[in-house]
C-alpha cells in the first residue's frame, strides 16, 4: 500500500526536485525512493516547476497531505454551495476519484480551479475567475474545453476583468518560469510529452469497445440534466475525449453529475468496485484496460440517470395491550 500511496504525486515532487539540483526534469529522472523514472513521467508544463518548488521542499507525505485536502475540500465546499449536497459518498465510494486521491493525482484539484472559476464569474468577481482559470489551464487536457469556453463566455458578455487576468497571470508564470529554468526549458518539454504519448495507452473513453455506449449515455444524460448548462456539457465531452485510458480522468463525470441532480443515488457509484474486480484482466491489454476503464465510468453516468432506491417504510411496534384489542 505504502508504494501506491501518492505514487504520482511523488513522481511530480521528484520531478521538481531534480530540477532544482539542476536536472532535466523531462527526461529520465530518479524518484524519491531512487527508481527512475523514463523520460516523460513528468508531463507538466515549465510554470508548474515554479508553482511546485514550495511544496516540493517539503516532506512529500506533508506536500501530499495537502494537495489532498485541497482537492477534498474544495470539491466538497464547491458541492455544497452548488447543490446543497454533499460530494463525499463520490469520494468515497467511486473508484476513479477515490483512485485519484490515493496515488495523488492533481485532476481533481484542476477541476476545482475551473470550478471556482466559474463560480467567482457568477459572482461578478472576475479576477478571481481569471487567476483561477490561469491555474487551472496548467492541467489543460483536464479543462481545456470548458475553460475556453469560460473565457468566450465573458468577452461576449464584455467583462474583460475575466480574460485580462487570465492573459496576465498567465503570462507572468512562463515568463517567471524561462527566467529560472532557461529557454531550452521549452524544447525539453515537447520532447518529454512525445515520450509521455509513447508509453500509455491513449484512447478516448468514447472509443470501441464500449466507447459507443458511453457516448449514448452522455446524450442522454445531457438531454435530460443538462442542456442549460454548456460548461458542464463541454466538462463531459472534455471528459469522454481525453486521450488516456486510465481509471482516474473520469472525474469530470463526477463533478458533471453533481451539477446537473442533486438527488443523485449511490448504489452505481458502489457498482464500480464490483466491476473492478470481475473485469479485472489477468493480462493487461489495450482493449483489456479500456473495456475495464469504460464500464466503471459508465457507472458514474448512470448515477446520473437512474432512480434513487426508496429507504424502506419505517416499521411500526405495536404493543401487547394494542394488539389485544
Amino acid at each position: 500500500m505504502d508504494e501506491y500511496l501518492l505514487t504520482d504525486w511523488r513522481a511530480l515532487m521528484a520531478g521538481i526536485r531534480y530540477w532544482l539540483a539542476g536536472g532535466n526534469p523531462y527526461g529520465p529522472y530518479p524518484g524519491l525512493a531512487g527508481e527512475l523514472y523514463p523520460p516523460g513521467f513528468y508531463p507538466y508544463p515549465p510554470p508548474t516547476l515554479v508553482l511546485g518548488t514550495p511544496l516540493a521542499l517539503l516532506p512529500w507525505q506533508l506536500s501530499g497531505l495537502i494537495l489532498t485536502l485541497a482537492s477534498v475540500v474544495g470539491l466538497e465546499r464547491w458541492a455544497r454551495q452548488t447543490s446543497g449536497r454533499s460530494a463525499f459518498p463520490w469520494m468515497l465510494l467511486w473508484l476513479p476519484v477515490l483512485q485519484g486521491l490515493v496515488i495523488g493525482q492533481t485532476t481533481l484539484l484542476a477541476l476545482v480551479g475551473l470550478l471556482f472559476a466559474e463560480l467567482a464569474y457568477r459572482r461578478r468577481r472576475d479576477w478571481r475567475a481569471g487567476l483561477l482559470l490561469a491555474l487551472a489551464v496548467l492541467k489543460p487536457q483536464a479543462v481545456m474545453l470548458p475553460a475556453a469556453w469560460l473565457l468566450f463566455r465573458a468577452a461576449r458578455e464584455r467583462r474583460w476583468g475575466l480574460p485580462l487576468a487570465f492573459l496576465v497571470v498567465s503570462t507572468t508564470i512562463w515568463v517567471a518560469a524561462l527566467v529560472a529554468a532557461g529557454p531550452g526549458i521549452l524544447p525539453r518539454w515537447v520532447e518529454g510529452l512525445r515520450a509521455y504519448d509513447d508509453n500509455l495507452p491513449n484512447r478516448p473513453l468514447v472509443f470501441p469497445p464500449l466507447g459507443p455506449l458511453l457516448a449514448l449515455l452522455a446524450g442522454v444524460l445531457w438531454w435530460r440534466r443538462g442542456r442549460r448548462d454548456a460548461l458542464g456539457a463541454l466538462l463531459l465531452l472534455n471528459t469522454l475525449l481525453y486521450p488516456l485510458s486510465v481509471i482516474y480522468v473520469a472525474v469530470g463525470v463526477a463533478v458533471v453529475v453533481l451539477r446537473w441532480r442533486n438527488d443523485w443515488p449511490w448504489y452505481p457509484l458502489a457498482l464500480s468496485w464490483l466491476l473492478a474486480a470481475v473485469l479485472t484482466p489477468a493480462v493487461r491489454t489495450p482493449d483489456s484496460i479500456a473495456l475495464l476503464t469504460q464500464a466503471i465510468v459508465a457507472t458514474g453516468l448512470l448515477a446520473g440517470l437512474l432512480p434513487r432506491l426508496p429507504w424502506p417504510a419505517r416499521l411500526r411496534l405495536r404493543s401487547p395491550a394494542r394488539e389485544s384489542r
